[in-house]
Order: structure tokens, then C-alpha cells, then sequence
């Protein structure tokens, strides 16, 4: 069942849902209440385009996890995967965008993140969806139509499960 709330709904994010997000403050909290939710092992897939806010989600998540500013979260799209620690639980936090395959995202570390008891979040991850557990917490972030450079909001659409081939979440 999904529902359609707004930033100022206190509501805490479950298994799918859809929410408006007008700022960055709205994306760090849908993030914190997504946090809230996740355990060791899990599986968080982000995806949408360029600048849709998939690193600023993944800032807000380190942040409701208790993983220390000073961290500096930041897109890992040259590296391939950054580790911070220091939350309730490690955060592994993966760039798909320059990856070949499901298979580069397994030799890149996935299996051995979640063995040891890590939250993982994928960026870009419809280009590895292969290599994603069944058991995934998608979240699809889209700009408004027209959206400049600088634009804040956005709409987030999450589900646990993968998603149908071809199908948008």
C-alpha cells in the first residue's frame, strides 16, 4: 500500500511509501526515518538521475545513523565504494554508475559488507539490479520537470523487493 505524504507528516517511512521532498532538510528526514527501519545486512538502492539527490540521501542516512560529520560523506563515483563508521552500524556506500556489470558490484565488495554486518546503499543501482538481494529497500528520487541545477526538491518513491524488469518504481 502506498501513501502520499507530505514533509511535514510525521509518519515514519515504511515498506513503500511516496513522499514529497521540498528541501534538503526533508530529504535528511525521510532518510532518518528510512534509517530507523534498516538492520545489519540491508540493502538500500537508490536510483534517478544526475542530481536527483541520491548523495544527499545517503548524507542524511550517515547522519541518522550516528556516523560522525566529520566523516564527509561524499559520492564515492571514482572509487567505487566509502565506508564510514562510527554509526550504530557500519554504512557502505556504493557507486554503480561505472560498473560493467551485477558482477563488478559482487568483486567490489556487496557479499562481504553485508557478511560483516553493514547497511550497503547502492547509488545507480538499476545498472547492478542483478546483483541486489530480493529483499532490497528500493528508493527512485525524480526532480520536478524543468528542474535547474540547484533544485532542492524532489519526489521519493520507495518499496522493499526488487522492482519488475523495466518497470519505474
Amino acid at each position: 500500500m502506498s501513501s502520499e505524504l507530505d514533509a511535514t507528516t510525521a509518519a515514519p517511512a515504511g515498506l513503500s511509501g511516496t513522499r514529497l521532498l521540498p528541501d534538503t532538510a526533508a530529504t535528511h528526514a525521510l532518510a532518518a526515518d528510512l534509517a530507523r527501519r534498516l538492520v545489519a545486512g540491508d540493502v538500500l538502492a537508490l536510483v534517478g538521475d544526475l542530481g536527483a539527490g541520491k548523495t544527499e540521501f545517503t548524507r542524511g542516512l550517515a547522519a541518522a545513523l550516528g556516523v560522525p560529520a566529520e566523516a564527509g560523506v561524499c559520492s564515492p563515483s571514482y572509487l567505487g565504494l566509502n565506508v564510514y563508521l562510527g554509526g550504530r552500524v557500519t554504512l557502505a556506500h556504493f557507486d554503480a554508475y561505472f560498473l560493467g556489470d551485477a558482477d563488478d558490484l559482487q568483486r567490489a565488495g556487496l557479499p562481504d559488507v553485508r557478511r560483516q554486518g553493514a547497511i550497503a546503499v547502492v547509488e545507480w543501482a538499476d545498472r547492478v539490479s542483478g546483483a541486489l538481494p530480493a529483499d532490497t529497500l528500493w528508493l527512485e528520487l525524480t526532480l520536478p520537470e524543468g528542474a535547474g541545477p540547484h533544485e532542492t526538491a524532489r519526489r521519493a518513491h520507495w518499496r522493499r523487493g526488487a522492482p519488475p524488469d523495466g518497470e519505474a518504481l
